[in-house]
């Protein structure tokens, strides 16, 4: 039994972290523009997403489902959680059914430690879901996408180029 080439098959997931809105909005664009097919994933802070579109901060979460709709199309998939380490947190795209997947009565990502356990589960490492996670409780938008490895591999250089 051979193991070469084993994950070339199977799909990778990557993450890359975004200060600002306005630096994950670009990077959207040039995704869509390559037309790859690949399913993405966005988490956020609501708290900064509100401040980085300098409007009130509010619990209604219809302007951001509506901003992530129209960025990414009306099929994404978008909730939101409350995670008792980092606060109130939306999820956009094709991770959302996993995030907010009930369990007792909660979203699995709103259980103590589960973001951790997702973000292991989905491919991260110890190190990827541990930097990540400080990253988002920062205030960093998270991008999650998942493509083969050589299409992970030419958007990552596109998107350090741009």
């Amino acid at each position: 039994m051979t193991t070469e080439n084993y994950n070339t098959k199977q799909k990778q997931v990557y993450f890359k972290a975004y200060k600002h809105l306005f630096l994950l909005e670009n990077a959207l664009k040039l995704i869509k523009e390559e037309d790859a097919n690949f399913q993405i994933s966005i988490l956020g802070k609501v708290v900064h997403f509100y401040i980085d579109k300098d409007m009130e901060v509010s619990n209604n979460i219809d302007v951001i489902n509506f901003f992530w709709k129209d960025l990414l199309g009306n099929t994404v998939n978008f909730g939101s959680f409350y995670n008792p380490e980092i606060g109130n947190v939306f999820i956009a795209g094709s991770l959302a059914p996993t995030f907010l997947h009930i369990i007792n009565d909660k979203p699995l990502a709103a259980l103590t430690s589960s973001l951790y356990g997702i973000f292991r589960g989905i491919g991260a490492d110890e190190t990827q879901a541990a930097t990540y996670l400080k990253l988002l409780n920062k205030g960093n938008y998270i991008l999650i996408y998942r493509g083969f490895e050589d299409e992970l591999h030419n958007l990552d250089n596109m998107l350090r180029n741009n």
